[in-house]
């Protein structure tokens, strides 16, 4: 199978089912819009759906050596545990600015680029995903990667992801302007997530000491 087109459709498709479940990049997402305005939003859906073509691509070129090396490699279970517990701590203990949007939006003090580029690096999930999902493809199509089929491929991850997140952009901008306390909401529910992040790296890390 040498067509690039349908290599795209298959990188959007696997990309866009998995994005849509809530993880952190959504929430980032959808916190971003909700605190400052849409094209923050689409900076940070923008950044995130560089690195997920970027982790996609290492799954494909290194999948079972980097899964390997994730399930031995218990300080950086621990690094991620901690790492993902400090944000959810920080999210939770951070008190909200008051006045209105508008001045944030203006003052615009972060490179939201940058932190969709760090909290999509951050995500451990990502990378098994797609060792999973590149199994799960090949038990339904004979891929062959070349040059032009590849492009196709991570072309297509990057649109499936970045349309997933630009549709959480959108639903945001509606919510924003319906709910006052949609920004604590979601806050908490970002930094829930976090914490579950975080307590199963953790877990995971403990377990591999007691084995």
């Amino acid at each position: 199978m040498e067509n690039p087109f349908i290599y795209l459709f298959i990188g959007f498709l696997a990309c866009l089912l998995g994005t849509i479940p809530f993880g952190p990049i959504n929430l980032v997402v959808v916190k971003t819009t909700l605190d400052y305005d849409r094209r923050s939003g689409i900076e940070v859906a923008f950044a995130a759906s560089i690195i997920e073509m970027l982790q996609a691509l290492i799954a494909l070129c290194f999948g079972m050596l980097i899964s390997a090396f994730l399930e031995a490699n218990v300080f950086l279970k621990f690094f991620l545990a901690f790492t993902f517990i400090g944000l959810a701590i920080f999210i939770v203990t951070r008190k909200p600015e008051p006045g209105p949007t508008l001045k944030k939006q203006q003052s615009r003090p972060v490179s939201f680029f940058r932190n969709g580029l760090i909290i999509a690096g951050l995500n451990p999930q990502a990378v098994p995903f797609w060792i999973f999902a590149l199994a799960t493809i090949s038990q339904y199509f004979e891929f062959q990667y070349t040059d032009l089929t590849l492009a196709g491929f991570l072309l297509g991850i990057f649109i499936g992801k970045f349309f997933a997140l630009y549709g959480f952009v959108v639903a945001s901008t509606y919510l924003k302007t319906r709910l006052q306390e949609s920004s604590t909401v979601v806050n908490r529910l970002l930094a829930g997530i976090l914490l579950f992040i975080g307590l199963t790296q953790g877990w995971n890390a403990v377990s591999s000491l007691l084995v």
